[in-house]
């Protein structure tokens, strides 16, 4: 086989092979490490608009052509090493070559050939694809599609391995978005171990990141704890419900908090006690006349869209309606502003009625507000290796626990229930009648003779948002 092609030859299939491999791994880390944005603002300046559409057509499948040149890259690395193998064989079969010689030129070859072929299709690609990874995509990019069209049948049975490994895996399918978002939080918790970002950055950037995909449901505040008017109420009882409660935009409803008519705003209340030079001319307070129009919002609706709308109709705040039509909750733009900044309290808010969660890793215990949805609790419990389950019954800490236990746990009860690989310690810190208000989750440790496990409750229990479980109050 040696001398199919002469010494020569062999040397000279490797090096255009190792310069084909060199520029296919340029190719293929270019294709991973893309930036979009810098690639569309090459693309406002290029006059070739067929060219362009190819770039655009990468874009759009960045994945699947990194596969058609990832094939080619392999195929040219087995072409070189197999031409420079060829080659020493070449050097070494000569007449007249001691077994020493032919020993040294063999191991010689075969890591000066790994060497070459390491830098050339790895170490210099990946250089290349850090400082030039756009360039080198528009560059390339009629190769890169030649590429892409020449192994379509392959990407068939790429996309046939991809799935099978990810159903015995266990995972469901993303999208491209949702794959976007999942490697920027990647990015952020790797800058985060590094020291690179703080608690406070990491959390606005993730809040960021899940902008588009939190509904107003997560950060509203539920009925069960809003603070109402009633069209009926009197001047002593608003200015009463003002003083205690502190909020400058209060709703109001007829009959029914179910029908809410407006919103009732404490400046116009000041604006009617100055009256007309100071005087109000012996006039009775009309609570419907003071009212302004509400807006009402459904509670699926992206804190995105939300935003958007209360710029355009300059409001602070919003009624939330379930999908039957009936009040689920108030939100207000601080609700909004919070989930970027966390917890902003004013002059009114006492230290204690904010909500949130403390974990002490060292003692490996978690104090929760029973409010706080299942995802924000399971945030908390990482560190101490427990994940509350999640399911359609519930959405809260409360929720789960009334579910599980099939009943409203009091003030001062502990049990244990089982929280992903390992068992969790829980302790009722405060309870109402009707709700939980706060608790404390610890890694439950083995004992001889263990708390009893609670088992979940059948799902004909009512579901845990009607006794009153909500998340906190904002």
């Amino acid at each position: 086989m040696s001398h199919l092609l002469s010494s020569g030859a062999w040397l000279f299939v490797a090096i255009v092979s190792l310069l084909a491999t060199g520029v296919f791994g340029a190719i293929f880390h270019s294709l991973r490490d893309l930036s979009r944005s810098a690639l569309e603002e090459i693309l406002k300046h290029r006059v070739d608009h067929k060219r362009a559409s190819r770039v655009r057509r990468i874009i759009d499948d960045p994945d699947g052509h990194a596969a058609a040149v990832a094939l080619a890259r392999v195929v040219f690395s087995i072409i070189s090493a197999t031409g420079c193998l060829m080659w020493i064989v070449e050097q070494t079969s000569a007449p007249g070559t001691s077994v020493s010689v032919q020993w040294v030129w063999a191991i010689g070859g075969i890591a000066v050939t790994c060497i070459t072929i390491w830098l050339a299709g790895t170490v210099i690609p990946q250089s290349v694809a850090r400082h030039l990874a756009e360039p080198t995509i528009y560059g390339f990019a009629s190769l890169v599609r030649a590429m892409y069209m020449v192994t379509a049948p392959l990407r068939l049975l790429v996309r046939g391995i991809d799935g099978a490994v990810r159903i015995l895996a266990g995972k469901e399918e993303v999208g491209d978005v949702e794959a976007i978002q999942a490697e920027l939080l990647d990015v952020v918790a790797e800058a985060k171990e590094e020291g690179q970002l703080d608690e406070t950055e990491q959390q606005m950037i993730r809040a960021v990141v899940r902008f588009r995909d939190t509904t107003v449901r997560a950060i509203m505040t539920p009925r069960t704890e809003m603070e109402v008017l009633e069209l009926t109420n009197d001047l002593g009882s608003i200015t009463s419900m003002i003083r205690e409660g502190g909020h400058s935009r209060i709703p109001v409803y007829e009959e029914s908090i179910d029908r809410i008519i407006g919103v009732f705003y404490i400046k116009d209340l000041l604006r009617w006690l100055a009256g007309v030079g100071g005087s109000r001319g012996g006039k009775t307070f009309n609570l419907r006349s003071q009212l302004r129009p509400a807006i009402f919002v459904p509670e699926s609706k992206t804190i995105r869209e939300l935003l958007d709308e209360m710029l355009e109709k300059r409001v602070h705040i919003a009624i939330v309606l379930d999908e039957y039509g009936g009040t689920a909750g108030v939100v207000t733009l601080e609700d909004i502003v919070e989930e970027f900044f966390g917890d902003v309290q004013d002059e009114y808010e006492k230290p204690e009625d904010a909500p949130g969660a403390k974990t002490d890793e060292v003692r490996r215990v978690a104090e929760l507000d029973a409010r706080s949805y299942i995802s924000d609790a399971n945030e908390a419990l990482e560190p101490l290796g427990l994940a509350l389950p999640e399911s359609e019954d519930y959405s809260t800490v409360g929720g789960y626990l009334t579910v599980a236990l099939g009943r409203i746990p009091q003030t001062g009860e502990r049990f244990e229930l089982p929280a992903g690989r390992a068992t969790m310690q829980v302790s009722v810190l405060e309870a109402e009648p009707t709700r939980l208000v706060r608790v404390r989750i610890e890694v439950a440790k083995p004992t001889e003779s263990p708390i009893a496990i609670a088992e979940p409750a059948p799902k004909t229990i009512a579901a845990p948002e009607t006794l009153g479980f909500a998340p906190a109050q904002r």
